[in-house]
């Protein structure tokens, strides 16, 4: 099984909304990328606008790429990539997050061949890896990319709905509750070579994976809420994404894998946020220790996918070898 390590790359505590943006987690990449290269992983780094123009991050993305030890991919926040519009929820840093999906065609064209050239031009080389900020993709989303010679996007959250998370005028985001964790080609006459590779969501629970509705019930406030009060040494959050949540042990991620071998997935994809580097870079990783738990949990998990012959992969490089497959179903979104 193959497994791709996606950071979304991005400013400092983007769940503060409309705060100043600041990109100071850059210097705190580090000792990840030598994590990672312990392993003989090459990350994908999924990069904002901010992130480009940062010099920092430039030279070190440019030495990583340089010498294949990590990819430069494209991650789209609506609110920090050109161009904006003078309306709420368009504008520059804008307290709304709108959903890359809520946008009007033409605005959303324009912010991927933005994102896509700003990329080429510090880089040298144009991006061809895609996650769209808060998962906010859909169909057109695929055609922009297919357009501006992108191969795989990685933003579908196999049975999770961002329908109740606030976006542009109050809507909601895209449901993928329907979808499963498997790779496909996203069903779409302008873009039929795109490659879909989900992120990895799971339940290790046996009976909720089989009884759907059950799932629906674990979740629940009154549930969650004794779960977290009682139950929380016993029973584990659900679905269980692959990532370094300050919830999980390496136990967690480990059965997370198990359970995506028993499921036959042929790809898993582990993703968190860079801003979660820096101690109080986010709200999950408040201070130092919290950062050595998240960095040592990386290492146990890379030790443990390397012992059990996992295949350490670039999104890029795994949807080159899905298509050389051609194993792929086709799906809509």
């Amino acid at each position: 099984m193959r497994l791709a390590i996606t950071i979304d790359t991005e400013a400092d505590d983007q769940w503060q909304h409309g705060t100043p943006i600041s990109t100071r987690n850059v210097g705190y990449w580090e000792p990840f990328q030598e994590i990672c290269e312990k392993h003989g992983a090459a990350p994908t780094y999924l990069i904002t606008s901010e992130i480009v123009e940062d010099e920092s991050a430039r030279r070190l993305l440019t030495e990583w790429s340089r010498r294949g030890a990590a990819e430069i991919g494209a991650h789209l926040h609506v609110w920090t990539t050109p161009p904006f519009a003078e309306q709420p929820g368009l504008r520059y840093n804008d307290s709304t997050h709108a959903f890359a999906a809520q946008l009007p065609d033409e605005l959303l064209g324009e912010k991927t061949r933005v994102l896509t050239e700003q990329i080429a031009v510090a880089f040298g080389e144009r991006p061809t890896s895609y996650r769209a900020g808060r998962f906010g993709f859909d169909r057109r989303g695929g055609r922009f990319l297919a357009e501006a010679g992108y191969k795989v996007d990685s933003s579908v959250t196999p049975g999770w709905s961002w329908k109740h998370h606030a976006g542009l005028n109050g809507a909601g985001g895209p449901d993928f509750s329907a979808h499963t964790p498997q790779p496909f080609l996203i069903q779409n006459p302008e873009a039929p070579d795109l490659v879909e590779i989900p992120v990895t969501l799971l339940s290790t629970y046996a009976l909720l994976r089989r009884w759907p509705a059950l799932m629906t019930l674990y979740r629940s406030l009154p549930v969650r809420t004794v779960r977290r009060l009682l139950l929380s040494r016993w029973l584990r959050p659900q679905p269980m994404w692959l990532s370094p949540d300050p919830r999980y042990r390496v136990s967690d991620l480990e059965s997370v894998w198990r359970c995506a071998v028993k499921a036959d997935l042929v790809t898993t994809v582990m993703m968190f946020h860079s801003s979660e580097l820096m101690p109080g870079g986010s709200p999950f990783r408040p201070d130092r220790e919290s950062v050595r738990e998240l960095l040592a949990t990386v290492d146990a998990f890379l030790g443990f996918v390397r012992r059990s012959s996992g295949e350490l992969q670039t999104l890029t490089a795994m949807a080159d070898a899905l298509t050389a497959e051609k194993r792929l179903p086709v799906r809509a979104l």
